[in-house]
C-alpha cells in the first residue's frame, strides 16, 4: 500500500465549520462556515459555491442537488429526517421539553428512535404530530457514541467510563439491553462492517474489534494505539493518531501496520471520499487542509 499527500492548502474558510460532508457525484467535499460554502474536488480544485455573510446556507438551486446527496447517506448507521420532518422535530413539544439538544433519527423499518440525555425513545409521526411510543433509560453512564447494526435495528451505545451496552427494538417497543463489554477507557468510535459481521470500537489508547454472527459479540483482539478517530476502508482502518500522523491497519485476527505517515500538522479532523480513495485531513491548530490518497 502507498499513501500520497497530494496537497497541503491553507483553509479557504474559519476555524470553526459548520458542516463538511462528502459528495461522491462531484468527487468532492463540500464545506462550509458562517460566511461561505465551498467544494474541494479531489484533485484540489476550489469552487466557491456561496457567500453566505452570516446567514445559513438555504440549499437553494444547486445546493438542492447535493442535500439530496447528503440525505441518502446513513451516518453510523441511521438515516437523518427530511428537512421538513426536522423542522417539525425542533418544533415539537417533545424537542422543545428537553433540557439538551435531542436528536431524531431513523433506523430500520421505520422505526424513528429518539435520543436525549440518558433516555431514548421511539417515536411515530400521526400527521404532523411527534407521538411517543416508548421510552427506557439507557444503562451505565450517559451515552457519548452510538452506532446502529446495518442489517438489523440493534443500536450500540458507549460512555465515557468505557461502558458498551447494545439495545434491539422494533419500530414500537424496545426488546433486549446487555452490556456487550467494559472496554480500556473512554468510547470515540463506534463503527460496524458493511455486512454487519464486524464491529470496531476505539477510544482512548485503544481499538477494539468483536465479530457478531447476528447474536453474539465475540471479541477478537484489542491493541493499544493513539487514535482520534479511524475509517473503515475494505479490510484496512487508516487510524487518525491527532499529532501522530495515521496509520494503517489491516484488520485479521491478528491486526497488521501496513504502512504509516508522518504529516506536518495535528489531524483533528479526517473525511473520506471513497471513489477517488481520497481523505480530506483537517489541522485546527494551524488552520491547514491537506488531500491523502492512497493506493494498493
Amino acid at each position: 500500500m502507498q499513501l500520497t499527500l497530494s496537497q497541503i492548502l491553507p483553509s479557504q474558510l474559519g476555524n470553526h465549520l459548520r458542516f463538511i460532508y462528502e459528495l461522491e457525484s462531484q468527487s468532492a467535499f463540500l464545506l462550509g462556515d458562517s460566511n461561505k460554502v465551498v467544494l474541494l474536488r479531489a484533485d484540489g480544485s476550489l469552487e466557491l459555491i456561496a457567500n453566505l455573510d452570516g446567514e445559513d446556507y438555504q440549499w437553494e438551486g444547486i445546493g438542492a442537488d447535493f442535500r439530496s446527496e447528503i440525505m441518502q447517506k446513513r451516518v453510523d448507521g441511521f438515516k437523518q429526517l427530511s428537512r421538513d420532518e426536522q423542522v417539525r422535530f425542533t418544533q415539537s413539544e417533545i424537542y422543545r421539553s428537553t433540557r439538551d439538544i435531542p436528536v431524531a433519527n431513523y433506523a430500520h423499518d421505520g422505526a424513528l428512535l429518539f435520543f436525549s440525555g440518558k433516555s431514548i425513545a421511539l417515536l411515530k409521526w400521526e400527521e404532523e404530530r411527534l407521538v411517543e411510543l416508548k421510552r427506557i433509560k439507557t444503562k451505565g453512564r450517559d451515552p457519548i457514541r452510538r452506532a446502529l447494526s446495518p442489517q438489523q435495528n440493534l443500536l450500540l451505545y458507549g460512555t465515557n467510563y468505557g461502558e458498551l451496552y447494545s439495545q434491539t427494538f422494533d419500530r414500537d417497543r424496545f426488546l433486549k439491553s446487555s452490556k456487550i463489554d467494559q472496554l480500556p477507557n473512554t468510547c470515540y468510535q463506534i463503527t460496524f462492517s458493511a455486512d454487519g459481521g464486524r464491529l470496531f470500537v476505539g477510544g482512548l489508547g485503544f481499538i477494539k474489534f468483536y465479530d457478531f454472527d447476528g447474536k453474539t459479540f465475540s471479541p477478537v483482539v484489542s491493541f493499544t494505539t493513539a487514535m482520534r478517530s479511524f475509517e473503515l476502508v475494505e479490510d484496512y482502518l487508516f487510524v487518525n493518531k491527532g499529532m501522530h500522523g495515521l496509520d494503517v491497519i489491516r484488520m485479521s485476527d491478528k491486526p497488521e501496520r501496513v504502512t504509516s505517515l508522518d504529516l506536518p500538522f495535528t489531524i483533528d479532523k479526517m473525511y473520506y471520499l471513497a471513489p477517488q480513495k481520497t481523505f480530506l485531513l483537517i489541522s485546527g491548530s494551524t488552520n491547514e487542509w491537506a488531500l491523502l490518497k492512497w493506493t494498493e
